[in-house]
């Protein structure tokens, strides 16, 4: 029980901000009313008609000249290392957005750096307006399939679930519970012991095989395509939340549960995943799927809710956040527009952090141990060889398997094609988009390289390649040329970590990602323009692909089907096995 609330409260004693004049969102009610608004020590103390002596001489007064005052905008599943930026740069761009907290398992960082380099990311959070839920990641054993710097075993995730920053279980998968996986099972349960949610991660996953996920504990899924997929999940008991991110456009089809089916909104949220800097920069966070789901149709306090109270109940967090009510953080979001969704005033923990749309507010530059820096450890200098695919002796021609990358999701379909093979090797066929692609083991622990093909890219010459791949993080190369490709790799190599394009043997873009591989140690917008001057050059070289980053990113992801690819090899995801990606020969 807080005192000085109560006191505030009944006018005994002053608050220490006062807003006057705004008309708040009332989330749970689904009203808009004209308000004041009194905080004290970071919390909301009152709202409606203030006690006299409410405001003293030195209460700070905030005119909201009519503004909408709507709660502080959660994003309850986003992966920031997708973002490239640290902590403290990802949360300097979306509070400017809206956002004041945001649901994130640092999975990326602790499968790099483990369990110790995640806590120093974790305690950065502390100094920024952007409050983070830590859901703990379900899995992260050493399974045989993929190569990553760290794991998670057991009695670690019974420690860190026990954290008082963790909200539950991220990314619980639906294999392994269907199999009747004791150790998910003691998960689940210690997520209902600890009373945390449980997220889960899974596609495509419908009718009988979803009645015993759902039935197993898990409480939410992200992985929702389409409207059919959401319905089902939502009429199972699953808190959907829909995804846009830069890669996965799902938000839209998805919306269609509530526009054409009429289905109750309370039980949706839309979150991002993976979104990078340029689109954060560009196009907005959380504001900009209100948007998009204002211009679906959906109605404007509806689409609020869903990007605050919804998500905060989806975590039991809704005791601190995602309402402007008595006893709640003084997380506030003025907006000028309700549907345009224009963000003009951020109050976070009751401190004015932006105002006029600019960050009023200096953060402390992040400094980081060695655990998170100098990860990349090449087992050798790559040649082009290296990662070129082997035919038999004398054989013309191999069927080969092909990841076939989407432009709009993460889901990736199984291709084959007829290939010629010289002097050994599989050619690819740039005329039919089928690309060359590898996966190099980065940590220096076997030194192993995955092959395949792919199509999708469109790219006509050089090559692109990036040391962040889920869930391994580990190099992954895209090309027509091995050499460009080798020459991408080294290059990544020399920048411990990074996203580079090759063309010709010449560096014609890069973003040097130093820490673990996967955040750049720059500010987030010059982030954002390096990706965006890269973007443009891979457009010249013919990639079509709308974020490439995030897209080859996810090519490397053994649980979203229908293929991924790892240091280990090419990966069947129905099968959950290596494949060979040659099918016949002759």
């Amino acid at each position: 029980m807080d005192n000085i609330l109560i006191q505030v409260a009944l006018g005994k004693r002053p608050a220490d901000m006062v807003i006057r004049n705004g008309r708040l969102i009332n989330v749970l009610t689904g009203e808009i009313y004209e308000t004041e608004i009194a905080v004290a020590n970071g919390k909301i103390a009152s709202i409606g008609p203030l006690a006299a002596g409410t405001c003293g001489p030195d209460t700070q007064v905030i005119d909201a000249k009519g503004q909408y005052l709507a709660p502080g905008f959660i994003d309850a599943h986003i992966h920031i290392e997708s973002s490239m930026m640290t902590y403290t740069e990802f949360a300097k761009m979306v509070v400017k957005h809206g956002t004041t907290a945001v649901a994130t398992d640092l999975m990326e960082v602790t499968i790099v750096s483990g369990v110790e380099g995640m806590k120093e990311v974790l305690a950065e959070s502390k100094n920024t307006p952007v409050r983070l839920f830590y859901p703990v990641p379900a899995f992260m054993e050493d399974n045989g399939l993929q190569t990553t710097g760290s794991t998670l075993h057991a009695e670690m995730i019974d420690e860190l679930v026990r954290l008082p920053e963790a909200v539950g279980l991220a990314e619980v998968l639906a294999p392994p519970i269907l199999a009747g996986s004791p150790a998910s099972a003691h998960m689940l349960e210690l997520a209902k012991e600890n009373h945390k949610s449980a997220e889960g991660h899974a596609p495509c996953l419908l009718n009988e095989e979803l009645n015993a996920y759902v039935g197993a504990g898990v409480t939410s899924d992200h992985e929702s395509t389409n409207k059919e997929e959401a319905l089902q999940k939502m009429r199972c008991g699953l808190h959907v939340l829909m995804r846009e991110g830069s890669a996965s456009t799902d938000l839209r089809p998805c919306l269609k549960a509530i526009t054409e089916e009429h289905i109750n909104p309370r039980y949706c949220s839309m979150v991002s995943d993976d979104i990078d800097a340029l689109h954060i920069s560009r196009k907005g966070h959380l504001d900009n799927k209100v948007r998009i789901a204002i211009e679906e149709g959906v109605d404007p306090v509806t689409a609020i809710q869903m990007v605050t109270i919804n998500p905060a109940e989806n975590f039991h967090v809704d005791d601190r956040v995602g309402s402007i009510t008595p006893g709640k953080d003084a997380d506030i979001v003025f907006l000028s527009s309700l549907e345009e969704c224009k963000v003009e005033r951020v109050i976070s923990a009751g401190e004015l952090v932006v105002d006029e749309g600019v960050l009023i507010k200096e953060l402390p530059h992040p400094q980081y141990s060695d655990r998170l820096m100098n990860t990349i450890k090449l087992s050798k200098k790559i040649t082009g060889d290296d990662l070129v695919l082997h035919a038999d002796a004398g054989s013309a021609k191999a069927k080969v398997h092909v990841i076939g990358a989407s432009p709009v999701t993460l889901l990736t379909e199984a291709l084959e094609a007829d290939l010629p093979v010289k002097d050994g090797v599989v050619q690819c066929d740039v005329k039919q988009d089928i690309l060359r692609i590898a996966c190099v083991e980065r940590y220096g622990k076997n030194g192993s390289i995955g092959r395949s093909f792919i199509k999708g890219f469109n790219l006509r010459e050089g090559a692109i390649a990036i040391s962040v791949g889920h869930d391994h993080h580990n190099i992954s190369v895209v090309g027509s040329d091995p050499e460009d490709m080798a020459a991408a790799v080294n290059r990544i190599a020399e920048l411990q970590g990074g996203l580079v394009l090759v063309k010709g043997g010449q560096v014609l873009a890069e973003i040097p990602l130093p820490i673990c591989g996967l955040l750049s140690d720059e500010g987030g917008e010059i982030v954002a323009d390096r990706l965006e001057e890269l973007i443009e050059k891979l457009r010249g070289l013919g990639c079509t692909v709308p974020s490439p980053n995030i897209t080859l990113s996810f090519i490397t992801l053994i649980f979203i089907p229908c293929f991924g690819i790892t240091d280990q090899g090419l990966f069947d995801v129905k099968e959950f096995r290596i494949i060979d990606p040659i099918i016949s020969q002759e």
